[in-house]
């Protein structure tokens, strides 16, 4: 405990009996838990007695591997709420009505879902949004309303019509998933909750195994993790939470902040450690994130402190408009990169709302910043990867109607939707699964003979799939994919964007090889499609960015939580922005709290220098508007730098780059542009390759220039032809030793030098 300072040290020795720790940003709170579980296992407690759980599958990843170095031999359970939960339930199912090879819907399969239960209740789904009905049902899992207490309190009291209708879809959602023998990500809290309060003896035995609970991020628990964690920690009270009521911003999709507030009520003989020392920013940004957290109610007085030095005081840059704003922003990145000292991945912008990416984007691509947007379109939600991964859930859980319908006609086997409805309205008459009916499809009225053989021979290859068989996931998802064909029509492709999916897919086979090396202990079906599908948004940030190069990170600041950054940009501090205008409009306290606590979040993540932004005008969401100051401007700490003389590229240019970007999204079909499951090192280049007449940018590639590509890495240009989008490029790569050659205005490749 020598590197530990003394609030730290005594949150580490603390061993019976509750504890908070309240800890704020930057201020080694990661380390206290890992610490803390070393000494526990050394003060003889037995390492099966201890449950550490977090949020985010890297969170969780990063405390595994921390406490595997201090013991390497301690095998202390270390998980997310979803993943543990996940594991619970599976086994102990049939405590509520499920089987034990249950699959687990991600929420475009709950969407799938939605949609075929209200298409059964006659429910226009233009009318009834299926994703406002699909929240209000997540709303209620998470406070611990279970379909039939819905539709008994809608009974006993007068409800609106939103009500009325979820009164009628909740149950039979659940009646879908029920005989779908599967659970959606609210379902395994909601279950396991209930699961403890109905089985005294279950929760008892769970209570005895679990001695010793430690729960991270506690401000962002919901009502069904606050009674789980609470139905664990009863006869042996030995519950330590960690967490920071300045940093619940997440009361929109169910955390309660009122759980930390209250826990020295939940247990009155608590012990209460604050940690102070922060670790990471300087202290101008430090007093800047004191200064307006004060202003909050709703929270645990406590005061960030640092032996870092003063550093730069932090900026409110002032522009004329949003276009000016982009720029600058663009323009000083590049000026402190080309100064030397910092790279590219040094630099972190956030936002409120991803409205407002559309302008920085065009802004770093002209010029020429190499960046990766946070929220784009992870590995596992791609197409490919979702259809390989529900033939292994009908494998897996054969009752799995989502999955059944994903890909019973992928690739085309002509089962079209008339045959799909007349295979799936049969079955529910008879009361038997998709997978079932599909064997017995000859049965089913109107099919035609081509329709019945095609359902035949599907259930046929289902069947013949065996983990057993197969002796491996790596093996199984192999067998799958050169029984369906599925990659066959992009084997030999040259088009780019079918290379992509068929490397995708030899991807999610290597996830696979790695699993069945790694988690020696559960190499089982199972196992896998729950890594797969329990992945938490950040998780597919690129960690890969080395030193000398990497790309600025773009996100929202919700996805910042967690993260930090040398330098780091917060853009649009302005009313309706930040606070968000339905804070503004509900007029709610509590609603601008969260998001005074979600600016105090974007401002913590900086390290070494920090700069919020505002404009006079703003072009947002189809508008050209005044903006005024956000109120909480004048409870930071900050100088206002004027940058309203600042210079930018023309109006026409801007629609030139701005038409550029939108067929380019076209092209991939409207989703963020990605490349080898990254997004694309997005440069001006990349648009206009310095062909387009009157755009000052760099000229673009040229023979002997150095690149880098995301999949093939560093290679040289030895031929350019053609002009304009019809221009390409020949690249030899230094690895692989292949000479290819790309379209200049669609390709990734990313200049390094000369």
């Amino acid at each position: 405990m020598d590197d530990l300072t003394t609030s730290q040290r005594q949150a580490v020795s603390h061993i019976d009996g509750p504890l908070l720790v309240l800890a704020g940003p930057g201020s080694g709170k990661t380390r206290v838990v890992t610490r803390r579980i070393a000494h526990l296992v050394e003060s003889g407690v037995p390492p099966s007695q201890i449950l550490a759980i977090t949020f985010t599958n890297k969170a969780a990843g990063e405390m595994a591997e921390r406490v595997e170095s201090i013991l390497p031999a301690a095998r202390v359970w270390v998980s997310t709420f979803h993943r543990f939960c996940a594991r619970l339930l599976r086994k102990h199912a049939s405590v509520v009505g499920l089987e034990s090879n249950y699959t687990i819907l991600d929420t475009g399969d709950q969407k799938t879902a939605m949609r075929r239960v209200m298409r059964d209740l006659d429910l226009d789904p233009v009318h009834y949004s299926p994703d406002r009905i699909a929240w209000h049902i997540s709303t209620a899992k998470n406070d611990l309303v279970t379909a039939e207490m819905f539709v008994r309190r809608f009974e006993e009291q007068i409800g609106d019509h939103w009500q009325a209708t979820v009164a009628k879809v909740y149950p039979a959602y659940q009646k879908w998933l029920l005989e779908s023998n599967a659970v959606d990500f609210d379902d395994l809290l909601l279950h396991v909750a209930v699961m403890l309060s109905e089985h005294e003896e279950l929760r008892n035995s769970l209570d005895e195994r679990f001695r010793y609970v430690l729960v991270d991020e506690y401000q962002d628990t919901n009502i069904a993790q606050y009674q789980i964690v609470r139905a664990l920690s009863q006869q042996y009270p030995n519950l330590c939470v960690t967490g920071d009521p300045d940093q619940s911003i997440y009361g929109w999709r169910g955390a309660r902040i009122a759980n930390i507030l209250r826990f020295e009520q939940d247990y009155p003989d608590a012990r209460v450690i604050r940690l102070e020392d922060n670790f990471r920013s300087t202290q101008a940004i430090l007093r800047s994130a004191d200064a307006l957290i004060a202003h909050n109610t709703q929270r645990k007085d406590k005061q960030l402190i640092t032996q870092n030095p003063e550093g730069d005081p932090v900026q409110l840059l002032r522009f004329s408009d949003s276009h000016l704003e982009a720029d600058g922003i663009a323009r000083r990145i590049r000026e402190m990169v080309e100064a030397g000292g910092r790279n590219w991945n040094d630099f972190a912008i956030f936002y409120r709302v991803n409205a407002l990416t559309r302008q920085l984007e065009n802004a770093l691509m002209r010029h020429r910043v190499p960046f990766q947007v946070a929220a784009g379109v992870a590995f596992y939600d791609r197409a490919e990867i979702k259809d390989i991964l529900s033939y292994l859930r009908l494998v897996y859980n054969p009752a799995d109607r989502a999955a059944f319908l994903r890909v019973v006609n992928k690739p085309l086997r002509g089962l079209g939707k008339t045959s799909q409805d007349r295979l799936v309205a049969w079955a529910g008459r008879e009361g038997v699964d998709f997978i079932e009916a599909a064997r017995r499809a000859q049965e089913v009225p109107k099919l035609s003979k081509r329709a019945v053989s095609a359902f035949r021979k599907f259930a046929e290859m289902i069947d013949d799939f065996s983990l057993a068989d197969a002796g491996s996931v790596e093996n199984l998802l192999t067998s799958i994919i050169e029984r369906t064909a599925y990659t066959k029509p992009w084997e030999g492709s040259p088009v780019e964007k079918e290379q992509q999916q068929l490397a995708n897919v030899q991807e999610l086979v290597t996830a696979a090889k790695q699993f069945d090396t790694t988690f020696t202990d559960e190499t089982s079906l199972e196992g896998f499609l729950e890594q797969t599908c329990l992945v938490n948004e950040t998780d597919s940030l690129d960690d890969s960015l080395d030193d000398t190069s990497g790309q600025v990170t773009m996100m929202t600041l919700h996805a910042a939580k967690g993260l930090e950054f040398p330098v780091v940009y917060i853009v649009g501090v302005e009313e309706g922005l930040l606070p968000h205008e339905r804070a503004t409009r509900e007029n709610d306290p509590n609603e601008i709290e969260e998001e005074r606590r979600l600016l105090f979040v974007g401002i913590t993540r900086a390290q070494e220098k920090l700069s919020l932004t505002e404009t006079g005008r703003r072009s947002f969401r189809g508008r050209d508007l005044m903006t005024i100051r956000s109120p909480f401007i004048a409870e930071v700490e900050c100088e206002t730098v004027d940058c309203t003389d600042d210079a930018v590229m023309p109006e026409w240019q801007q629609q030139q780059l701005q038409e550029s970007l939108t067929q380019r999204r076209e092209d991939a079909g409207g989703q963020p542009l990605q490349f080898d499951n990254k997004p694309l090192l997005m440069t001006g280049a990349d648009l206009l390759n310095g062909e387009k007449k009157g755009i000052d940018i760099p000229q673009g590639f040229r023979q002997g220039m150095l690149v880098r590509h995301p999949r093939y890495g560093r290679g040289t240009v030895t031929t350019t032809d053609g002009h304009g989008p019809r221009r390409t490029v020949t690249v030899q790569f230094e690895e692989s030793d292949l000479t290819k050659t790309f379209h200049a205005a669609k390709s990734p490749l990313q200049p390094i030098g000369t």
